[in-house]
């Protein structure tokens, strides 16, 4: 059933839990509790009870739960039937099964694009400000 390192499950948080914080982990996390903070794994699965306050960054999303915040789904994000989305969805597939809700904005072939403008360095000129501004601290 796991043969992929993507595919080793790192993390199960049962249907009558809830963490206040943002979880990691390097496999799959499959949430069927409360999670108020950000997910980021290599593939996320929210059970028809799940419920996420936050971000979700993974290679592939699989949304039964409900959902506030954005998804970054390198690879796909699915919304099965029970899912509840409030939050953009960054992603290159993606699947939204019948009697899905999802509200807001979809963007795909960009979710590299996003990683991308996150990475980026500040600008020289916001850098020589902040210099400035570190250098007049420090006398």
């Amino acid at each position: 059933m796991f043969n992929r390192k993507a595919d080793r499950l790192k993390l199960i948080l049962g249907e009558s839990s809830k963490i206040t914080g943002d979880v990691e982990a390097l496999g799959t996390i499959i949430v069927d509790g409360t999670i108020i903070g950000h997910v980021t794994g290599e593939k996320v699965i929210l059970g028809e009870k799940a419920y996420v306050k936050g971000n979700i960054t993974a290679n592939s999303i699989n949304i039964g739960g409900k959902i506030d915040g954005h998804l970054k789904g390198k690879e796909r994000v699915e919304l099965r039937a029970t899912g509840r989305v409030s939050g953009d969805i960054f992603t290159v597939r993606l699947s939204i099964m019948e009697g899905a809700v999802f509200n807001g904005t979809s963007y795909m072939d960009q979710a590299s694009q996003t990683d991308q403008e996150e990475n980026k360095p500040a600008e020289p000129r916001e850098r020589k400000v902040l210099e400035l501004l570190f250098r007049d601290k420090t006398r």
